[in-house]
């Protein structure tokens, strides 16, 4: 009997030590991962932000193929922007061909890493994890697909999909992965891409969306009435975003629950419209939903710069103030290319969006009671003077040398310096 407790004390002993080099063998003392990614690019977050206005359900028919083709610097800015969502992580790919290299590096407790490194390639035109190595560990293929096929679900869970990803699956039809592109050729249904568009929403938004659609519905009307002359008085066209604005948070604060979903609900329901766009855009239901009047929700006596605002704090609240400022800047290049021409005007509409969208996101509570009060449009964004706009592209080089050149970087200092000089950013 004695020898069979100690066989069996020696084989607890023996896979407790397994256990424990094993976990020693997956962490790392230094980050495999040591530079900082590059920022977003704008060229990258427009094209981006592009695409995803593509999978509008509305837009779609039943079956229609369609291919993305994302390049180096747009998958490795979706890379970095996952990893953000992550806790103390930093990531990087690297486009090969026929392969991508996934490498991941997580900060843990006790000055350790987690160092992963994942290797995928193309096999019968679907990508398929080939190769995994957990710090000094590697897994073999079979045993590697499986723990990415659980990362994968958490992983998308941890970025706002609550979906399964086996609705990704069905709409893929082949990848390929060259050293300078990733081409993914997929198609979908009009309910595949609602049910898609759904399960990227936060859980609970339809609910909240809904409610934040009324609310903004009854002060557009409001809006209305007195710009008509109904009820005797006379709202300014700077008047209307901010009475929008101090309408949606009120709702925000007496909703109670978690205080940044609702914050970030109030941003949806305004950025919507003030881009032209439906709820029913993101949730098939919303048709259903009573019509906003066509009223435009002005900053500063201006539509866009009301639009530039809203778009800008909702994307910083949701991916940060890198994909803000670069969709913002994007837009303005494009506009000098063929628009109605870089404007320093829009860029800081954009970027006092973006500071707003980012205080929201860090749990701002003295901001988001600030939003509730009484607010102005003097509140929300700086005086336009002094600010150039309606360039053509060889005017804005001409004047200012180029985006990133001393000439427009005094600009942006002097944009920012009036930012936060309000009290809102302080």
């Amino acid at each position: 009997m004695r020898g069979l407790v100690r066989a069996v004390l020696l084989c607890v002993a023996l896979g407790g030590a397994t256990l424990i080099g094993l976990a020693w063998a997956m962490l790392d003392r230094m980050p495999s991962i040591v530079d900082t990614p590059a920022g977003v690019s704008a060229q990258a977050a427009d094209r981006t932000a592009r695409r995803i206005a593509d999978l509008d359900p509305r837009k779609l028919r039943d079956g229609e193929r369609r291919a993305i083709v994302l390049g180096t610097d747009e998958v490795k800015a979706l890379v970095d922007t996952v990893a953000k969502r992550l806790p103390g992580t930093r990531a990087q790919a690297t486009l090969g061909d026929g392969q991508l290299l996934l490498r991941s590096a997580t900060a843990l407790p006790g000055s350790f890493w987690l160092n992963v490194e994942t290797s995928v390639v193309i096999a019968d035109g679907l990508p398929l994890p080939e190769t995994m190595q957990i710090g000094a560990l590697s897994l073999p293929p079979q045993l590697a697909r499986a723990v990415l096929e659980k990362a994968t679900s958490v992983l998308l869970r941890r970025v706002g999909y609550v979906g399964t990803p086996d609705l990704i699956a069905q709409a893929l039809h082949t990848v390929e992965i060259t050293p300078h592109s990733v081409r993914i050729d997929y198609a979908l249904s009009r309910r595949v891409a609602a049910e898609g568009l759904r399960t990227l929403l936060p859980p609970g938004e339809a609910e909240r969306l809904a409610a934040y659609h009324e609310a903004l519905r009854g002060t557009l009307l409001a809006l209305r009435a007195q710009r008509r002359g109904a009820t005797g008085g006379d709202v300014s066209e700077t008047d209307r975003l901010p009475a929008a604005v101090q309408a949606l948070f009120a709702l925000a604060q007496s909703r109670g629950g978690d205080a940044l979903a609702e914050r970030r609900s109030a941003l949806l329901a305004l950025a919507l419209h003030t881009s032209g766009r439906s709820a029913a855009s993101l949730l098939p239901e919303a048709e259903s939903w009573p019509k906003l009047p066509p009223l435009a929700l002005t900053l500063r006596g201006r539509a866009d710069l009301g639009q530039h605002f809203a778009a800008s704090a909702l994307i910083a609240a949701h991916a940060g103030a890198h994909w803000a400022n670069a969709v913002g800047l994007a837009k303005e290049v494009r506009d000098a290319r063929g628009g109605s021409g870089f404007s320093f005007t829009d860029l800081m509409a954009d970027r006092a969006g973006t500071r707003l969208g980012e205080r929201i996101a860090a749990g701002n509570d003295e901001v988001a009671a600030m939003l509730a009060g009484k607010i102005t449009g003097e509140d929300l964004l700086p005086a336009i003077d002094g600010l150039a706009e309606f360039m053509p592209e060889a005017e804005f080089v001409r004047r200012y040398g180029g985006v990133g050149s001393p000439a427009y970087e005094a600009v942006l200092a002097d944009i920012d310096a009036r930012i936060a000089a309000l009290e809102l950013y302080r």
